[in-house]
């Protein structure tokens, strides 16, 4: 009898308890849950990183006087800060431009990755918005992030389609505004401890007050690779592959005149596909090297994405956003 009264006792509390707490019935939840709006999924402004992996300067071949340029008027003065605040400087705002494919995106990651610093790579689809002023609030919301993990490489590729030129057309307004936007943001940006970088293959393209200095400091011009710069791309990227090991590099880098890095890039990955696929076709699947005759096939049928024309072009544009470049060989960064 007792152990009746303790059931039915137990039972009242439940039953007490599920009234207090206004449980609802699987049915009811699912029904809430049907009205309820579901929440945006909010696409992530950009591609945020603190770079302290990879090899920095060490994972790019060539390219070793613009390193140093780099090196002398940009990390030099961010890992030496209290002897660059007694001189009164801060790393410059800069704007890589030239011909496409010759590792401007790549060289502003390893950038970050050589001083250690928070890095956030912005492309235009980032900050693109179907909403009247969307943009406007992105950029905004960009920068105060960026200020928010101080010391930040602020990077933004395809810079050409961020800030067009101005046309004071009504139609194009809320392009206007977005530049206007950017030239506010970018007023000092580095007294907040951003640190601007910018790349574009078309620089004639990007609005003139864009590039007045403190916005936008030094024009730097990444040519196509050299001759040393193109065999030391070459070897980077046959290093970790299966290969023979008489393969003349500066007979590589004599063919590929012309050539930018990502054709080489692709010159060595069409090599290591052709021999893979040889390894899958064999009854052994061992490793095939790549040879020497093999490269030089691929290079013979393969032209320059890049043409001497495009060059001509480049070299045009260059002499008229750094005239002051020498012989259009050289130029100055920072404060060299």
């Amino acid at each position: 009898m007792e152990d009746e009264k303790m059931e039915t006792s137990k039972t009242e509390r439940d039953w007490l308890r599920n009234i207090s707490e206004k449980r609802t019935t699987p049915t009811e939840k699912e029904e809430k849950k049907e009205t309820q709006p579901k929440a945006a999924k909010k696409k992530p402004a950009a591609k945020k990183d603190r770079q302290k992996h990879g090899h920095g300067f060490g994972d790019i071949a060539g390219m070793d006087s613009l390193k140093q340029m780099v090196r002398e008027g940009f990390i030099n003065i961010l890992q030496n800060h209290e002897l660059a605040e007694a001189y009164g400087i801060r790393p410059p705002s800069m704007l890589f431009y030239g011909p496409a494919g010759c590792g401007k995106t790549f060289f502003a990651e390893k950038m970050a990755e050589e001083v250690g610093i928070h890095f956030i790579k912005v492309v235009p689809d980032d900050i693109a918005s179907s909403l009247v002023h969307g943009t406007q609030e992105k950029i905004g919301e960009l920068f105060k992030d960026a200020e928010k993990h101080a010391p930040t490489l602020l990077f933004f590729d395809e810079f050409d389609a961020m800030v067009p030129r101005r046309t004071g057309n009504e139609n194009n307004q809320h392009y206007d505004n977005e530049v206007n936007e950017f030239l506010c943001m970018l007023n000092n940006a580095s007294e907040k401890g951003i640190y601007v970088l910018a790349a574009t293959n078309h620089p004639e393209r990007i609005d003139k007050a864009v590039l007045r200095t403190g916005r936008i400091d030094e024009l730097v011009y990444v040519d196509m690779p050299d001759n040393e710069a193109r065999k030391n791309l070459f070897l980077l990227e046959l290093a970790k592959l299966p290969k023979d090991e008489d393969i003349d590099m500066e007979r590589l880098a004599e063919l590929t005149e012309g050539y930018n890095c990502s054709d080489i890039t692709y010159i060595v990955k069409s090599a290591a596909r052709k021999k893979f696929n040889e390894a899958v076709d064999s009854e052994d699947r061992q490793l095939r090297r790549i040879t020497q005759s093999q490269l030089e096939e691929i290079i013979a049928k393969r032209s320059p994405s890049v043409s001497r024309h495009d060059i001509r072009e480049f070299e045009r544009v260059r002499s008229e956003f750094s005239p002051k470049d020498e012989g259009c060989k050289h130029v100055s960064i920072g404060f060299c």
